[in-house]
Protein backbone atom coordinates (compact mmCIF):
# COMPACT_ATOMS: atom_id res chain seq x y z
CA UNK A 1 0.00 0.00 0.00
CA UNK A 2 2.37 2.75 -1.19
CA UNK A 3 1.34 6.43 -0.99
CA UNK A 4 0.23 6.37 -4.64
CA UNK A 5 -2.54 3.90 -3.79
CA UNK A 6 -4.18 6.22 -1.24
CA UNK A 7 -6.89 8.52 -2.57
CA UNK A 8 -8.38 11.73 -1.26
CA UNK A 9 -5.77 12.50 1.43
CA UNK A 10 -3.34 14.66 -0.50
CA UNK A 11 -2.80 17.16 2.34
CA UNK A 12 -1.94 14.43 4.84
CA UNK A 13 0.39 12.70 2.37
CA UNK A 14 2.17 15.97 1.56
CA UNK A 15 2.94 16.53 5.25
CA UNK A 16 4.32 13.01 5.62
CA UNK A 17 6.40 13.21 2.46
CA UNK A 18 7.91 16.52 3.60
CA UNK A 19 8.82 15.00 6.96
CA UNK A 20 10.50 12.04 5.22
CA UNK A 21 12.32 14.16 2.64
CA UNK A 22 13.64 16.59 5.24
CA UNK A 23 14.48 13.79 7.69
CA UNK A 24 12.37 15.54 10.32
CA UNK A 25 10.23 12.66 11.41
CA UNK A 26 8.71 13.10 14.90
CA UNK A 27 8.84 10.17 17.28
CA UNK A 28 5.03 9.92 17.26
CA UNK A 29 2.24 10.80 14.84
CA UNK A 30 -1.45 11.00 15.70
CA UNK A 31 -3.77 10.38 12.73
CA UNK A 32 -7.35 11.51 13.41
CA UNK A 33 -10.55 11.47 11.36
CA UNK A 34 -13.67 9.39 10.86
CA UNK A 35 -13.50 5.67 10.16
CA UNK A 36 -12.71 4.21 6.73
CA UNK A 37 -11.00 7.20 5.13
CA UNK A 38 -7.47 5.84 4.79
CA UNK A 39 -5.73 6.53 8.13
CA UNK A 40 -4.51 2.96 8.64
CA UNK A 41 -3.53 2.53 4.99
CA UNK A 42 -1.49 5.72 5.24
CA UNK A 43 0.27 4.43 8.35
CA UNK A 44 1.17 1.21 6.52
CA UNK A 45 2.37 3.20 3.50
CA UNK A 46 4.60 5.32 5.75
CA UNK A 47 6.10 2.21 7.37
CA UNK A 48 6.84 0.82 3.90
CA UNK A 49 8.38 4.08 2.70
CA UNK A 50 10.69 4.25 5.71
CA UNK A 51 11.90 0.66 5.21
CA UNK A 52 11.62 -0.03 1.48
CA UNK A 53 14.75 -1.50 -0.07
CA UNK A 54 14.49 0.93 -3.00
CA UNK A 55 15.48 4.57 -2.70
CA UNK A 56 12.60 5.93 -4.78
CA UNK A 57 10.22 8.77 -3.92
CA UNK A 58 7.58 6.23 -2.86
CA UNK A 59 7.73 2.69 -1.50
CA UNK A 60 7.86 0.07 -4.24
CA UNK A 61 5.26 -2.13 -2.53
CA UNK A 62 6.95 -5.19 -4.01
CA UNK A 63 10.25 -5.80 -2.20
CA UNK A 64 10.42 -8.32 0.62
CA UNK A 65 10.28 -5.62 3.31
CA UNK A 66 7.21 -3.92 1.78
CA UNK A 67 5.43 -7.25 1.40
CA UNK A 68 6.25 -8.32 4.95
CA UNK A 69 4.95 -5.03 6.34
CA UNK A 70 1.72 -5.39 4.34
CA UNK A 71 1.31 -8.92 5.74
CA UNK A 72 2.24 -7.79 9.29
CA UNK A 73 5.11 -10.24 9.62
CA UNK A 74 8.04 -7.84 9.41
CA UNK A 75 10.07 -8.26 12.63
CA UNK A 76 10.44 -4.52 13.19
CA UNK A 77 6.81 -3.64 12.59
CA UNK A 78 3.87 -4.12 14.92
CA UNK A 79 0.15 -3.32 14.83
CA UNK A 80 -1.77 -3.05 18.08
CA UNK A 81 -5.60 -3.14 18.04
CA UNK A 82 -8.22 -3.38 20.80
CA UNK A 83 -8.66 -6.78 22.41
CA UNK A 84 -12.45 -6.69 22.66
CA UNK A 85 -13.62 -3.17 23.48
CA UNK A 86 -10.30 -1.87 24.82
CA UNK A 87 -6.56 -1.92 24.33
CA UNK A 88 -5.52 -3.54 27.58
CA UNK A 89 -2.58 -3.06 29.88
CA UNK A 90 -1.14 -6.51 29.07
CA UNK A 91 -1.05 -5.59 25.37
CA UNK A 92 0.82 -2.39 26.18
CA UNK A 93 3.30 -4.21 28.40
CA UNK A 94 4.11 -6.68 25.59
CA UNK A 95 4.54 -3.79 23.18
CA UNK A 96 6.86 -1.99 25.58
CA UNK A 97 9.01 -5.10 25.75
CA UNK A 98 9.09 -5.22 21.95
CA UNK A 99 10.03 -1.54 21.77
CA UNK A 100 13.00 -2.12 24.07
CA UNK A 101 14.59 -4.52 21.56
CA UNK A 102 17.18 -3.42 19.04
CA UNK A 103 16.06 -3.28 15.38
CA UNK A 104 16.49 -6.54 13.52
CA UNK A 105 16.38 -5.38 9.89
CA UNK A 106 14.54 -2.07 9.83
CA UNK A 107 15.86 1.37 9.00
CA UNK A 108 13.02 2.62 11.20
CA UNK A 109 10.94 0.46 13.51
CA UNK A 110 7.23 1.25 13.37
CA UNK A 111 4.43 0.50 15.80
CA UNK A 112 0.84 1.37 14.84
CA UNK A 113 -1.75 1.78 17.58
CA UNK A 114 -5.03 1.45 15.68
CA UNK A 115 -8.05 2.53 17.73
CA UNK A 116 -6.03 4.55 20.22
CA UNK A 117 -9.24 6.05 21.63
CA UNK A 118 -9.90 2.62 23.13
CA UNK A 119 -6.88 2.72 25.43
CA UNK A 120 -7.99 1.90 28.95
CA UNK A 121 -6.86 4.33 31.63
CA UNK A 122 -4.14 2.03 32.98
CA UNK A 123 -2.95 1.18 29.48
CA UNK A 124 -2.93 4.85 28.46
CA UNK A 125 -0.77 5.80 31.45
CA UNK A 126 1.66 2.99 30.67
CA UNK A 127 1.86 4.02 27.02
CA UNK A 128 2.45 7.63 28.02
CA UNK A 129 5.83 6.65 29.46
CA UNK A 130 6.86 5.41 26.02
CA UNK A 131 5.92 8.74 24.46
CA UNK A 132 7.90 10.58 27.11
CA UNK A 133 11.00 8.41 26.58
CA UNK A 134 10.82 7.21 22.95
CA UNK A 135 13.10 4.40 21.81
CA UNK A 136 15.71 5.38 19.20
CA UNK A 137 14.97 4.67 15.53
CA UNK A 138 11.36 3.95 16.39
CA UNK A 139 8.20 5.60 15.10
CA UNK A 140 4.85 5.39 16.87
CA UNK A 141 1.65 6.02 14.90
CA UNK A 142 -1.56 6.43 16.87
CA UNK A 143 -4.85 6.24 14.96
CA UNK A 144 -8.09 7.58 16.45
CA UNK A 145 -11.35 9.06 15.24
CA UNK A 146 -10.82 12.12 17.44
CA UNK A 147 -8.72 13.35 20.33
CA UNK A 148 -11.64 13.62 22.76
CA UNK A 149 -11.17 10.17 24.30
CA UNK A 150 -7.39 10.42 24.52
CA UNK A 151 -5.40 11.76 27.45
CA UNK A 152 -4.33 15.36 26.77
CA UNK A 153 -0.80 14.37 27.72
CA UNK A 154 -0.77 11.74 24.96
CA UNK A 155 -2.13 14.16 22.37
CA UNK A 156 0.41 16.82 23.32
CA UNK A 157 3.32 14.42 22.74
CA UNK A 158 2.27 13.52 19.19
CA UNK A 159 2.30 15.46 15.96
CA UNK A 160 -1.29 15.38 14.72
CA UNK A 161 -2.57 15.04 11.16
CA UNK A 162 -6.30 15.39 10.54
CA UNK A 163 -7.65 13.27 7.71
CA UNK A 164 -10.61 14.63 5.75
CA UNK A 165 -13.78 12.76 4.73
CA UNK A 166 -13.59 11.43 1.18
CA UNK A 167 -15.50 13.19 -1.56
CA UNK A 168 -18.33 11.39 -3.30
CA UNK A 169 -16.22 11.12 -6.45
CA UNK A 170 -13.33 9.50 -4.59
CA UNK A 171 -15.65 7.13 -2.72
CA UNK A 172 -17.30 6.03 -5.95
CA UNK A 173 -13.91 5.49 -7.56
CA UNK A 174 -12.76 3.24 -4.72
CA UNK A 175 -16.00 1.24 -4.71
CA UNK A 176 -15.73 0.76 -8.48
CA UNK A 177 -12.18 -0.52 -8.15
CA UNK A 178 -12.85 -2.80 -5.17
CA UNK A 179 -16.30 -4.22 -6.00
CA UNK A 180 -18.30 -5.46 -8.96
CA UNK A 181 -21.51 -3.76 -7.86
CA UNK A 182 -23.83 -1.91 -10.22
CA UNK A 183 -23.61 1.85 -10.65
CA UNK A 184 -26.90 2.22 -8.77
CA UNK A 185 -25.64 0.24 -5.77
CA UNK A 186 -22.32 2.07 -5.74
CA UNK A 187 -24.20 5.38 -5.59
CA UNK A 188 -26.26 4.03 -2.69
CA UNK A 189 -23.14 2.91 -0.81
CA UNK A 190 -21.42 6.22 -1.45
CA UNK A 191 -24.36 8.16 -0.02
CA UNK A 192 -24.52 6.10 3.17
CA UNK A 193 -20.77 5.79 3.70
CA UNK A 194 -20.80 9.53 4.49
CA UNK A 195 -17.24 10.27 3.48
CA UNK A 196 -15.74 6.85 4.21
CA UNK A 197 -15.34 3.65 2.22
CA UNK A 198 -16.19 0.50 4.15
CA UNK A 199 -15.58 -2.84 2.48
CA UNK A 200 -17.70 -4.38 5.22
CA UNK A 201 -20.64 -2.20 4.21
CA UNK A 202 -20.25 -3.22 0.57
CA UNK A 203 -20.29 -6.88 1.58
CA UNK A 204 -23.46 -6.31 3.60
CA UNK A 205 -25.27 -4.20 1.01
CA UNK A 206 -28.34 -6.46 0.86
CA UNK A 207 -28.65 -6.49 4.65
CA UNK A 208 -28.26 -2.71 4.78
CA UNK A 209 -31.04 -2.28 2.22
CA UNK A 210 -33.34 -4.59 4.19
CA UNK A 211 -32.77 -2.68 7.43
CA UNK A 212 -33.32 0.67 5.74
CA UNK A 213 -36.50 -0.43 3.94
CA UNK A 214 -37.92 -1.74 7.23
CA UNK A 215 -37.01 1.46 9.09
CA UNK A 216 -38.53 3.68 6.38
CA UNK A 217 -41.79 1.80 6.86
CA UNK A 218 -41.68 2.58 10.57
CA UNK A 219 -40.81 6.23 10.05
CA UNK A 220 -43.60 6.96 7.59
CA UNK A 221 -46.53 4.95 8.99
CA UNK A 222 -46.74 5.49 12.73
CA UNK A 223 -49.46 3.28 14.20
CA UNK A 224 -50.05 0.74 16.97
CA UNK A 225 -49.20 -2.05 14.53
CA UNK A 226 -46.01 -0.24 13.54
CA UNK A 227 -44.97 0.10 17.18
CA UNK A 228 -45.50 -3.59 17.86
CA UNK A 229 -43.49 -4.60 14.80
CA UNK A 230 -40.78 -2.06 15.64
CA UNK A 231 -40.21 -3.39 19.15
CA UNK A 232 -40.27 -7.02 18.08
CA UNK A 233 -37.77 -6.40 15.28
CA UNK A 234 -35.45 -4.27 17.44
CA UNK A 235 -35.24 -7.06 19.99
CA UNK A 236 -34.24 -9.51 17.26
CA UNK A 237 -31.72 -7.14 15.69
CA UNK A 238 -30.14 -6.38 19.04
CA UNK A 239 -29.37 -10.08 19.55
CA UNK A 240 -28.28 -10.83 15.99
CA UNK A 241 -24.65 -11.60 15.17
CA UNK A 242 -25.12 -9.62 11.95
CA UNK A 243 -25.45 -6.39 13.97
CA UNK A 244 -28.52 -5.03 12.20
CA UNK A 245 -28.84 -2.69 15.18
CA UNK A 246 -25.69 -0.88 14.06
CA UNK A 247 -27.01 -0.48 10.51
CA UNK A 248 -30.27 0.83 12.00
CA UNK A 249 -28.50 3.47 14.09
CA UNK A 250 -26.42 4.52 11.09
CA UNK A 251 -29.56 4.88 9.00
CA UNK A 252 -31.53 6.75 11.66
CA UNK A 253 -28.67 9.21 11.91
CA UNK A 254 -28.90 9.96 8.18
CA UNK A 255 -32.71 10.10 8.23
CA UNK A 256 -32.98 12.67 11.01
CA UNK A 257 -30.06 14.62 9.61
CA UNK A 258 -32.02 14.86 6.36
CA UNK A 259 -35.21 15.85 8.17
CA UNK A 260 -33.32 18.76 9.70
CA UNK A 261 -32.02 19.64 6.25
CA UNK A 262 -35.58 19.66 4.84
CA UNK A 263 -36.93 21.62 7.81
CA UNK A 264 -34.40 24.39 7.08
CA UNK A 265 -35.22 24.34 3.33
CA UNK A 266 -31.65 23.48 2.34
CA UNK A 267 -30.80 22.11 -1.15
CA UNK A 268 -32.27 18.67 -1.79
CA UNK A 269 -29.24 17.55 -3.80
CA UNK A 270 -27.30 17.39 -0.50
CA UNK A 271 -29.73 14.95 1.12
CA UNK A 272 -28.24 11.56 1.91
CA UNK A 273 -31.59 9.81 1.42
CA UNK A 274 -32.27 11.37 -1.97
CA UNK A 275 -30.97 8.18 -3.57
CA UNK A 276 -32.37 4.66 -3.56
CA UNK A 277 -33.18 1.88 -5.98
CA UNK A 278 -35.09 2.37 -9.20
CA UNK A 279 -38.17 0.89 -7.53
CA UNK A 280 -38.38 3.34 -4.65
CA UNK A 281 -38.40 7.06 -3.97
CA UNK A 282 -36.41 7.84 -0.83
CA UNK A 283 -37.06 11.56 -1.23
CA UNK A 284 -40.83 11.09 -1.29
CA UNK A 285 -40.68 8.88 1.82
CA UNK A 286 -38.44 11.41 3.57
CA UNK A 287 -40.84 14.29 2.91
CA UNK A 288 -43.71 12.11 4.09
CA UNK A 289 -41.84 11.35 7.31
CA UNK A 290 -41.04 15.03 7.92
CA UNK A 291 -44.68 15.76 8.83
CA UNK A 292 -44.36 13.83 12.10
CA UNK A 293 -41.61 15.94 13.73
CA UNK A 294 -40.77 19.56 14.45
CA UNK A 295 -37.30 21.08 14.52
CA UNK A 296 -36.77 20.62 18.27
CA UNK A 297 -37.84 16.97 18.14
CA UNK A 298 -35.49 16.26 15.24
CA UNK A 299 -32.60 17.76 17.21
CA UNK A 300 -33.54 15.79 20.33
CA UNK A 301 -33.78 12.48 18.47
CA UNK A 302 -30.49 13.06 16.68
CA UNK A 303 -28.75 13.46 20.04
CA UNK A 304 -30.51 10.37 21.43
CA UNK A 305 -29.19 8.29 18.54
CA UNK A 306 -25.64 9.20 19.52
CA UNK A 307 -26.39 8.54 23.18
CA UNK A 308 -27.70 5.07 22.28
CA UNK A 309 -24.58 4.32 20.26
CA UNK A 310 -22.34 5.45 23.13
CA UNK A 311 -24.31 3.41 25.66
CA UNK A 312 -23.90 0.26 23.55
CA UNK A 313 -20.17 0.90 23.22
CA UNK A 314 -20.07 1.02 27.03
CA UNK A 315 -21.72 -2.42 27.13
CA UNK A 316 -25.42 -1.52 27.45
CA UNK A 317 -27.92 -4.15 26.34
CA UNK A 318 -28.23 -3.64 22.59
CA UNK A 319 -31.87 -4.70 22.27
CA UNK A 320 -33.00 -2.52 25.17
CA UNK A 321 -30.99 0.48 23.98
CA UNK A 322 -32.41 0.33 20.45
CA UNK A 323 -35.96 -0.40 21.68
CA UNK A 324 -35.78 2.57 24.03
CA UNK A 325 -34.63 4.84 21.22
CA UNK A 326 -37.39 3.69 18.87
CA UNK A 327 -40.03 4.04 21.60
CA UNK A 328 -38.96 7.62 22.12
CA UNK A 329 -39.08 8.33 18.39
CA UNK A 330 -42.62 6.92 18.36
CA UNK A 331 -43.56 9.00 21.41
CA UNK A 332 -42.33 12.22 19.80
CA UNK A 333 -44.02 11.63 16.44
CA UNK A 334 -46.95 14.04 16.35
Amino acid sequence: MPFRDIYGQEDALDLLKQAVDRDRMPHAWLFTGQANIGKFKTAVALAQKLNCRTEAEDACGECDFCLQIAAQNFPDYQVLVPDGKFIKIDQIRKSLSWLSLHPDQAKKRVMILDGAQHLGREAANAFLKTLEEPAPQTLLILIAESTHQLLETIVSRCQQIRFRPLSGEISERIFRQSTELSHENIQLLTAFSMGGVSGDLAARLELMQTVQKTAIGWLTTFSAETLEEMLRTCETWGKSKHEEWRLLLDFLETWFRDLGWIYNALPEDKLINRTGTAQESRLKALKNGAQFFNHQQIYEIFNQIEESRTAIELNANKSLAVESLCLNIYRLAG
